[in-house]
């Protein structure tokens, strides 16, 4: 009697290898029709049961766990790929504990088969991007999430950031304020110059000009939100739209601070539409993060099962989700 490999019989029988997989560990996930005909082919084509494959084991990086959007990311795309049949490790890099680089080594002497990359540095343009050259160049599977590397033949995914921030502008002038503030995140990051240049241009459409200094760079925490917001207001903004839904609350408790109220004084956006949003009724520019979960999953799903599809950049255009953070001017 013939054995075969999980792939080969998926090929023969037109499914996924992750869903033969499935079938012959005994798992969930298989409709009871799919799962009959893998079982059938096989006693049909007189192939011995394989020895049952691990599931694929692949790691998701994110830069930080105090930022929800990220954890919120991280978990949909775990999700979707266990979906498939694929088990994935989430880990998170910060400043003063290990780093994208610390965790990656960790995960290769684990041997992973796939790797998921969350605004690590490749959000960074100006950053050293050789060991991703070397995951490539070893054929690991990468997904690349906020950020991409000039050049790099793998599949990236992230959101239009000039058109969120041009929404929330465009939002703002329509309930009449001029004096719309920017505080944004580090300067050095991909997504933070791509929301200033969404910001300016929007500014120039509408306004004929920017002021500059309605412009404050920090950085994506509460703290750099209020020591932002600090310096708009002194500039006179009477609306301020923040580089992250974290930075929006610190915005928020900056106008308590200065003796003011949100929205009768002085209206704020967010940015990502995290939790943290609907529980403090912000209005926030919202990240389709189920679709770009979606969108990681399949891209990264296709070469664990051997598929050579060209990489694609998806970019997924995000929506402003109004709430009662901003009024009228």
């Amino acid at each position: 009697m013939t054995r075969l490999s999980v792939r080969t019989i998926a090929k023969r029988i037109g499914v996924s290898a992750a869903t033969v997989s499935r079938v012959l560990n005994d798992r969930p996930g298989v409709a009871e029709a799919t799962r009959a005909r893998v079982l059938r082919e096989m006693h049909e084509q007189g192939m011995a049961a394989p020895a049952p494959e691990s599931e694929p084991f692949v790691g998701i990086i994110v830069p930080e766990l105090d930022n929800p959007v990220f954890p919120l990311l991280a978990g949909a795309i775990e999700a979707k790929l266990g979906g498939q049949g694929v088990t994935a490790m989430i880990g998170s890099s910060t400043r003063k504990g290990p780093t994208e680089l610390d965790y990656i080594a960790t995960l290769l002497r684990q041997h992973i088969q796939g790797l998921v990359l969350i605004s690590g540095r490749h959000a960074n343009p100006s950053a050293d991007h050789g060991f991703y050259w070397q995951l490539h160049r070893r054929h690991l599977p990468m997904v690349l999430v906020g950020g991409q590397v000039k050049d790099l033949p793998v599949p990236t995914v992230t959101t239009d950031e000039a058109a969120g921030a041009a929404m929330a502008v465009a939002h703002l002038h329509s309930l009449g304020h001029t004096r719309i503030g920017l505080a944004g995140g580090q300067g050095y990051l991909r997504p933070s110059r791509n929301r200033l240049r969404g910001y300016r241009r929007e500014m120039r459409r509408l306004f004929g000009g920017v002021d500059d200094a309605l412009y404050a760079e920090t950085d994506y925490s509460i703290t750099g939100g209020q020591a932002a917001a600090r310096i708009l207001l002194t500039a006179g903004a009477t609306a301020i739209i923040a580089g992250s839904d974290l930075m929006a609350l610190g915005v928020m408790e900056a106008v308590r601070e200065a003796g003011l109220s949100v929205p009768r004084d002085v209206s704020v956006i967010g940015y990502d539409d995290s939790y943290l949003a609907a529980h403090s009724a912000l209005t926030t520019v919202r990240q389709p993060v189920e679709e770009m979960a979606g969108a990681v999953a399949t891209a990264l799903g296709e070469r664990l099962q051997g598929y050579h599809t060209a990489h694609v950049d998806h970019v997924f255009t995000p929506t402003l989700v109004v709430r009662g953070s901003t009024g009228a001017s």
